[in-house]
Parts: C-alpha cells; structure tokens; sequence
C-alpha cells in the first residue's frame, strides 16, 4: 500500500491489482481477485420504457421508485408520483444505482474456487454445475452430521421481495438472534407491552406535538435521510431537538442543541437526569400514582414483588398462564392491600411491615438507587458540564417529551440494554409516555402506524427451518454448523473479530455465497451465485411486500443482467436438483398472488394486476391518517400499568437501571495505554452496512476513511490524506485518514463496513470487539455485538 492515497479508494498497486483481474475475465481459467467482468453493455432493445419498484429494505425507507429504460439500460431513477409527499422519496443511494446495477464490483457468472480459500482463485461455470455442487454438498452435510447442521441466511441486500423458503423445505437452520439494532430495544420492551419490537408505538409524524425530542444515538438526518423532513417540519412547528451524540453530526448540525457527551455513556446522561428529576420534585405525581408501577410494595431486602399468582387461561390463545395481583400500602387502613382495591389510598413513598416482613414502594428503591448519579458525577462521567444534565432535564420533565433513540452509538456498546431502560424509567417517571406528544423508541425507520397481515406460500406441515438456539456471533465460536449458505455479506455484518469469524469459515466442509456484488466475504468460500439486483426480474414480479401504509410490489424494471439469478430462482434451482422443486411456487406471478390472498380488509380487492396498473404501490385502505389516537394507559404487563421495574434483572442488579461501564472502551481501562482510542462506526447517507462500497458514483464523494480530530492526529504525527493501520491486539485493516473536527478527541469515526478490496485487501471488523453481555442472553432480542465497544490505535502504514 502506497503512504498517501488521494482522491480514489484505491492505491496504485491495489488497483493495478483489480484492472489485471478484469483483463483476466476474458480467459479461460482460474480468475483474480475481482470476480466482476467491468461495466456492462447496454441491453439489445430500442426505445424508452417506464418500469416500478421500492428500494432498500436496509435502511428501512422502502422508497417508491419510476426507472426510465432507455435502449434497454437503465438511465433514471426518481421517486415514483405520491399523492402524499411524504412518500415521494429517493436519496443518493438510490440514484446511484443508474452506474452501481451495472459497476466494476457486480458479480456476473457462477464461479467456482480453484485456489485456497482467501486467495480469489475461481473459475466461470455454468448454472447446471453449480446448483449440482450445492446440492451435492448440502445433502452430504445433512446425511452426515444432520439437518440443523446447514446454515442458510439471507440479508436484505442480497435478497429480491420473497420470503425464502430453501431452509424451510431442506429443514436447515436459517439465523437465530440479529445481535445488533436492537440493544436499546431490549431495554424498552419490558416496560410497556405490547411493544412494536424495537419501534416507537407512534409515529414521526406526531412530533410537532412534543415540546422537546430528544435525539439518542439517532444521526436521522443522516441515515434516515427521507425522513429527516419530519424533523424539519416539527421544528417548524416549535419542537426542539436536542441531539446526544459523541461527534458533531449531520443532525446534531440541525439541531437545536447538541450535547456532545464521551461515547458509551448515555446511560450514565439520564440516570443523571432521573437524579435531578427526583431531587428537583420535577416527576409527574398524577401519571405516578395512576399508570405505573411505582407504588407497588417490594421486599426491602431481595427486590421481589409482593404478589399473590394464581393459574389462569390467556382469553386470546387459550394458553394457561399466570395471574398475579400486586400489593400496594392504602395509607387510610395502614394495610396491604391488592392493587386496585376500591376505596384505598396507596402509598408513593415508605417502608412498612407486611408479615413480618419489611416491604418498600418501587418509588422508594428508586430513589435509593439513584441516589448515587448526582450532577457532578454525570458531569465526570459523560465529560460535559453539569449543568447541561440539569438543563436538559427539567426540559424534558416539563415535556410533552420523546426520546427518539438509533441504532448506533449505545446500540454497538456492552452496556446499550441499560440505555434503553433508562428511557423506559424516565418517561414512565415525567409522564412522557402514552399521550399526546410523548413516547420512545425508534422512530426514524417506523413512519406509519398501519401493517397489513400477508398471505405466505403454503409448505407441508411441519416444514420450517430447524430452531436456531444461536445467533450468528455465538455460532463462529461453536462447531455444530458444517456447511453454510449466504446471501449477502453476513460473515462481516452479524459477528464482530473477523479473524475469528475467518476461523470458523475455513472450519467448513463448504461454503457459498449468493450475492450481488464482489463483497468481503467472497474470496473465503467455495463457490459464488451473481443474485439479481431489485431492478431485475426474469418474471414481471420480483416480490411483494407492506411497507409505509402502501402494499409494494418489486416489478421488473430489467430482465436479469449478465447470467444472474433472483434469490427466488437460486433457491428454486438448488431446490429441483435436490428432487423438491415441487414444493415451490412456479414462478413470481404465482408467489405474488399467494402472498396477496389475505383476508385482511386492509388489502381487500388487491391484486397483482391493480399493482401493475398502480405502478406497483397501493395505499393501504384507512390508512390517510398517519396520527393514530394516543398509545394511552392500557398494556398487557402483569400488573396492567408502565413497569420500568424489572424484576426479572434482580439478579443482574437491574431491576432499576444501573451504571455500568463499558466492557472496553471505558476511560480508566488500562489496555488504553495501547489504544487510547475508542472506535465509532455508524451508518451515513452513502452506504447501509457495506451496500454501495461498490458504487462509483457514490466513491467519488465518499472514498472509504477513518477519521481523526486533528489533535489527535498531531501527536501521532499523521496526516490528512495518509494511509494508515488501524490496530489492536484481534487485527488490523488499512484505509486512508481524514481529519474531522466534528470527532470528539480520543476516538476515531468510520462509516460501517466496506468491501475489503477498497481497505487494500483488509476487513475493517478485523479490529471490533466479539465480548457479548451474559444479561442479553435473558433479554428478548438476545445480546447485542458491541462493535463500537472498541479501542484501537492508528498509525502510518509502514511504521
């Protein structure tokens, strides 16, 4: 690698390299590195042609998109017409793909390995050839070790719109816990049931009607770029926003106020908050005492509810489960007395003696236990001052509030559960959950409050992929898999210390790949499928799906490109080998039509053929408005009420939330005297995960890099535009340096994942730390993968 690397993601020798490797295309013979053959030619076919689709499910924005075809190439894409303006959306990702569905890093023809795994060493072969291999493979894995011993999976890049269904059919496991995303989510979930996985109960569109939304780890102007208008608008309408976020953010730009607090500390911010909160007298008294569970009597000494369960039967499911009544203390009979019991005046604060026994209310534990999160200890701990934590506060308590939290930042760190039960407690404790204007959770991806039930393709009973006890970050670590399949680039999105993640794949008795393009994990395995992207289809219907109050169709814009297959016909093929290909629908028409049988009303009278004429979307019937009544005060939680009391975390001493540093990137960890540097990776407007490395158009804006304050890069002797190693005792990968203001001293900020061949043949999650949290195993979503939980040093290539 060459020391200075400007204006290309490329050194010279690396794309000396790539360009051999394409001449070499034209050859009979084992093939290079890049396994795409160049820019495509335009297809035969004169004229111009609209076609419709939606775009990416990765970011979860679903845009509606008009392609025109000209002369068979694609040449325009813009978002498809919308009587609701909110919905007619594209961003640069989507433009880009005019030059990215026909770029140097596509993937064109089924190539087989001929070199060792790693060394880019395949061959050209045909279709027949391989779905024979994969299903030669498969079933010796399967005669041998068993059916769960496959692994297939599939990500939303590499997939068209169809549920799979080869794992089902071959009984194969099909991925277990995500293991990111979803850690804020986790902390959440128990507090207000039922609960929308990781989303928000309402909706983007009800901020004008919050006084104050607090932006938690959520760069949404960034990375949920189409729906950033919805902040714009609230702003406009009044709302503050006030952005916590390590580095000067797009958002934090436009927002109202940023709160530049040191990474994987958030927790610490709003216990600080709940603190003063407490201190000031600034809760809501009136939510308190009638929709939470704060007045409920607990032992004083091991935690446990004072509760009386009895056996009951679910009303809905018939399922036995168990019914329990809480205690309270009614200060007019100076008793214990069950929850609700008509007449009584239960007690928010004390400690009194029911049996024998010394019981406190939940709201005297709190503040026991906040006691320790003062001011001036949040100030130390998130190094702002402390009066931004008092500032902050007493705005949110005034409220109407909503804490709109991300999927990065505290998401990626060991500690991102108890984040999310800090919202849970300090909306339940100001009243800032379950009327107008309030709420939290994930709002960014989550726009509409409306979802239709779909139909499915029927199997046989009793066909389903074999359970999944791990997720793939826990599945590196084992031996029970022996041959996988993934569509996409799992390997480096789901499992963190890639040279562990590397182990495990050169464990394998085979592994293959269906993708669109040359990603990262493509040179480590034995075979590799080119996948379709979401503009082609061999049918007239690609998938069908509910997304933004509309049902989606995947039409076809272009007919396959190169020799590539959809995700649906890779599965169908390997499937017709295997002697199973009955059990599949016959083609995309057949499949669409499937999924729209439904007896849903939202949906009554679609079909595919009004999907045509519609251009591929239709509004969901009594969806128009996207403000649904309040989420109110009724939740399916034992005792009826918010319970940001989790008993069930006793034993992890969090019942409460409660401080807890994070697993590595902690300031007084002695490993900083060798990486004194914490490691933020996050999404941008360029790329989701590593979709559009590839993309030319989007290169010329946004070379892959790592950035540095320039402080930082002073003492180490660096400079803008250096190559570099990025370090630490898992690895290593090389990128160039950019130096940034907006990153907070004594950390370094990348965007997430690239394809290897722009980091000069290194894998960036080579450096990012695989320590799970014991507790994520309890919780609902599993543990999350704290990618941003890292420390690592930088230094010039060479050195």
């Amino acid at each position: 690698m060459e020391n200075t690397m400007k204006g290309t993601a490329l050194s010279r020798r690396s794309f000396l390299k790539t360009a051999g490797a394409l001449g070499a295309l034209g050859a009979a013979g084992a093939i290079g590195a890049n396994l795409a053959a160049g820019p495509a030619e335009a297809q035969s076919g004169a004229g111009e042609a609209k076609g419709y689709t939606y775009h990416n499910e990765h970011c979860l924005c679903n845009c509606m998109l008009e392609c025109t075809v000209r002369d068979g190439r694609l040449a325009m894409v813009q978002p498809r017409p919308n009587d609701d303006h909110r919905f007619q959306n594209i961003c640069l990702k989507g433009i880009s793909e005019v030059e990215n569905i026909y770029g140097e890093a596509r993937l064109q023809r089924p190539m087989k390995r001929t070199g060792e795994r790693g060394s880019g060493q395949f061959e050209a072969i045909s279709w027949d050839e391989a779905f024979q291999t994969i299903a030669e493979n498969f079933k010796a894995i399967q005669d041998k070790y068993g059916k769960e011993a496959l692994w297939i999976q599939f990500s939303t890049e590499a997939s068209q719109r169809f549920p799979p269904l080869l794992a089902s059919v071959l009984g194969a496991q099909a991925g277990g816990m995500n293991g990111y995303d979803m850690g804020q989510g986790n902390g959440q979930i128990m507090a207000f049931s039922p609960w929308i996985g990781m989303f928000a109960q309402n909706t983007i569109w009800e901020w004008p009607e919050a006084a104050v939304v607090i932006l938690a780890n959520t760069n949404l102007v960034e990375t949920s770029l189409t729906w950033s208008r919805g902040m714009l608008d609230a702003q406009k309408a009044g709302t503050k926003f006030i952005c916590l976020d390590p580095r000067f953010s797009p958002t934090a730009g436009k927002a109202d106020q940023w709160v530049n607090l040191r990474a994987g500390t958030d927790p610490a911010f709003f216990l600080g908050m709940t603190k003063y909160i407490l201190d000031q007298d600034l809760f809501d008294r009136e939510h308190v005492m009638a929709h939470t569970s704060f007045p409920l009597l607990i032992d004083a000494e091991t935690g446990a509810c004072l509760v009386d369960v009895t056996p009951g039967t679910n009303p809905e499911t018939g399922e036995p489960v168990e019914l329990k009544t809480f205690y309270v203390w009614d200060e007019a009979t100076e008793s214990a007395v069950p929850q609700g019991t008509e007449g009584a005046t239960p007690a928010l604060e004390g400690e009194f003696t029911v049996n024998g026994k010394r019981y406190v209310t939940q709201f005297t534990r709190l503040r026991e236990d906040m006691e320790p999160y003062t001011l001036d200890w949040t100030a130390e701990t998130c190094d702002i001052p402390a009066s931004l934590v008092a500032d902050v506060a007493t705005q949110y308590a005034k409220g109407p509030s909503i804490i709109d939290n991300g999927v990065g930042g505290i998401d990626k760190f060991g500690n991102n559960d108890v984040a999310g039960h800090c919202y849970a407690l300090i909306a339940s404790l100001t009243g800032n959950y379950g009327k107008r204007g309030t709420g939290c959770g994930i709002y960014g991806y989550h726009v509409t409050p409306y979802e239709a039930h779909l139909g499915g393709w029927a199997l046989p009973e009793g066909m389903a992929p074999a359970p999944s006890p791990q997720g793939f970050y826990d599945m590196v670590k084992g031996n029970s898999v022996h041959g996988a399949m993934f569509f996409g680039d799992i390997p480096t999105q789901k499992a963190a210390n890639w040279n562990k993640t590397l182990e495990w794949l050169d464990s394998l008795d085979f592994v293959c790949l269906a993708d669109i393009y040359h990603s990262s994990v493509t040179d480590f395995v034995d075979l590799v499928l080119p996948v379709c992207s979401k503009f082609e289809c061999a049918d007239s219907v690609g998938g069908i799906k509910c997304a933004n109050a509309h049902i989606l169709a995947n039409l076809k814009v272009l007919d396959p490109l190169f020799e590539s297959k959809s995700d649906f016909y890779i599965e169908k093929g390997i499937a017709e080998v295997m002697g199973l290909g009955n059990l599949f629908p016959a083609n995309g028409e057949e499949y669409a039509r499937a999924i729209l049988t439904t007896d849903d009303p939202q949906v009554a009278g679609f079909t595919l053929e009004k999907l045509q004429e519609a251009g591929g979307a239709l509004r969901l019937i009594g969806s128009e408005d996207l403000i649904v009544p309040e989420v109110g005060f009724n939740y399916a939680t034992a005792s009826g009420k918010q319970e940001p009391y989790y008993e069930a975390l006793l034993e992890f001493g969090q019942a409460f939330p409660a401080w807890e540093s994070p697993c590595e990137a902690y300031p007084e960890n002695p490993l900083r005297e060798k990486y004194p540097l914490q490691f933020n990776q996050a999404r941008s407007r360029f790329r989701v995960h590593s979709a559009y490395s590839g993309a030319k158009w989007i290169q010329e804006v946004a070379e892959p890099h790592i950035e540095l304050n320039p402080a930082d890069a002073l003492a180490r002797g660096l400079a803008d535009g250096d190559a570099v190693e990025v370090f630490n005792d898992r690895g290593s990968f090389r990128t160039v340096l950019r130096l940034n203001e907006a990153v907070r001293p004594e950390s370094a900020f990348m965007a997430e994942s690239t394809y290897r061949q722009y980091l000069d043949d290194t894998i960036m999650q080579a450096v990012s730390n695989d320590q799970l949290n014991e507790r994520g195993y309890v919780l609902p979503f599993g543990p999350m993968i704290p990618f941003n939980d890292t420390l690592i040093e930088i230094k010039k290539v060479g050195e």
